[in-house]
């Protein structure tokens, strides 16, 4: 995350104004565009860097996937269920970050939780620059607004 302090200043900004329409068709937002044929990055390639991510999250701790929780003061340990569908990008001070979110069961209770992540291409590989607590038992923490996400097929 030391590399990319503009992109954390960017996220913090974007969480903290509306990104996307109310209602839950309306969750994230934005108008679902296809990616431009020939591209490299596609939303199997932002799937798989997740799913990459969150294995070796995991490698480090047991097995499991580990999230701290400053609101209910925490450590969630988690298992990775399924990344959800449309995979979005926006285009920010000539970057373009890739967005998904996925949903985690608890291994320790019935808890569901879905876990936003952001995805930047870097010399050709995809990196997870942030993981937030997008929802806890299907309540919102936050929405998005007003930036204009776009779909990556």
């Amino acid at each position: 995350m030391k590399k990319y302090p503009f992109l954390i200043v960017l996220l913090a900004f974007l969480v903290s104004i509306p990104l996307c329409g109310t209602g839950a068709a309306a969750e994230h937002g934005g108008n679902p565009l296809s990616e431009h044929p020939g591209k490299a990055v596609t939303a199997r390639s932002v799937k798989n860097a997740i799913k990459d991510h969150v294995k070796a999250v995991a490698g480090r701790n047991n097995g499991v996937f580990a999230i701290s929780d400053d609101k209910l003061k925490k450590e969630w340990r988690l298992k990775l269920d399924k990344i959800h569908d449309p995979v979005r990008r926006f285009e920010k001070d000539g970057k373009t970050i890739y967005f998904a979110c996925s949903d985690f069961k608890s291994t320790e209770g019935n808890d569901v939780l879905d876990i936003d992540f952001w995805i930047v291409e870097n010399s050709g590989k995809m990196e997870v620059i942030d993981t937030r607590i997008h929802k806890v038992n299907g309540e919102p923490r936050f929405t998005y607004e007003g930036t204009e996400l776009r779909e990556v097929k």
